[in-house]
């Protein structure tokens, strides 16, 4: 009966040497040794009651200490796995815990994320309205800068075409006046001659002394030597300067008129 029992305890203890048991491998195996000895317990008891009966004092004896010795044994393999149970209850509990420490973990940083994600969103659609602003500003410039430079442009196209209309003027007022001083110059030498001409013929007739002749002629030669003069003068001063010309013009008038 022993080796039987022993047999069946060997059966359920524990596997192979330097292997350890996961907690729930370990209570599964104290739970089955539990069980057997249980078996065994009950088997021994009805052969020790069998011996009492039978009056058999030294198999009873003996049948009665195998019972004791499977009875502290079965407390101690009990102890045992309520222990293992006790501590896979504490690991699941843990385990539970972890869990739960994860997914809280988990939803604390989808939330940030998400927030994340939402800043970077609104931080680009802020960026994207800055940058197209700045676009449509930057072309709005252009169009200016090219409008005032076309304008520019037409300006000073136009301020030449003035200088050059004003030069072109300038240059045939000249021309006319030089003309006209040559033409007076002219005629002034014309009138002179005639003049003179008329005035000798006139002085041929007369029957005055020759000092009065000589003095008249003269007078008329130094009256015409101011009138050549004051034209050559007038038409210098017009062709360095219209305003000196004029100036000159009236100079020349009164030195005539003089």
């Amino acid at each position: 009966g022993m080796g039987k029992g022993g047999k069946k305890k060997k059966k359920g203890g524990p596997g192979e040497a330097g292997v350890r048991l996961s907690v729930q491998e370990e209570w599964t195996s104290l739970t089955l040794q539990v069980e057997t000895l249980e078996r065994e317990l009950q088997v021994k008891s009805a052969h020790a009651e069998e011996a009492a009966e039978d009056r058999d004092g030294g198999a009873w004896t003996s049948l009665t200490l195998q019972v004791e010795t499977l009875e502290r044994e079965l407390q101690v393999k009990s102890a045992h796995a309520e222990e293992a149970q006790r501590i896979e209850m504490e690991v699941r509990a843990k385990v539970d815990q972890m869990e739960e420490d994860f997914k809280a973990e988990q939803s604390t940083t989808f939330a940030v994320t998400a927030d994340m994600a939402r800043q970077y969103k609104a931080l680009q659609e802020e960026l994207i309205f800055k940058i197209n602003s700045l676009e449509t500003q930057l072309t709005e410039q252009k169009e200016e800068l090219d409008i005032t430079n076309h304008e520019l442009e037409e300006l000073i196209r136009d301020k030449d075409e003035d200088i050059e209309d004003k030069d072109k003027q300038i240059q045939q007022l000249n021309e006319r006046m030089n003309e006209m001083s040559q033409e007076f110059a002219n005629m002034l030498s014309e009138t002179l001659e005639l003049m003179r001409t008329q005035i000798g013929e006139k002085l041929q007739d007369t029957t005055d002394s020759e000092a009065n002749r000589a003095e008249f002629a003269q007078r008329l030669q130094d009256y015409s030597n101011k009138a050549y003069n004051a034209v050559s003068v007038n038409s210098r001063a017009i062709t360095e300067k219209g305003e000196k010309g004029d100036k000159g013009g009236d100079s020349a008038g009164n030195a005539i008129t003089a």
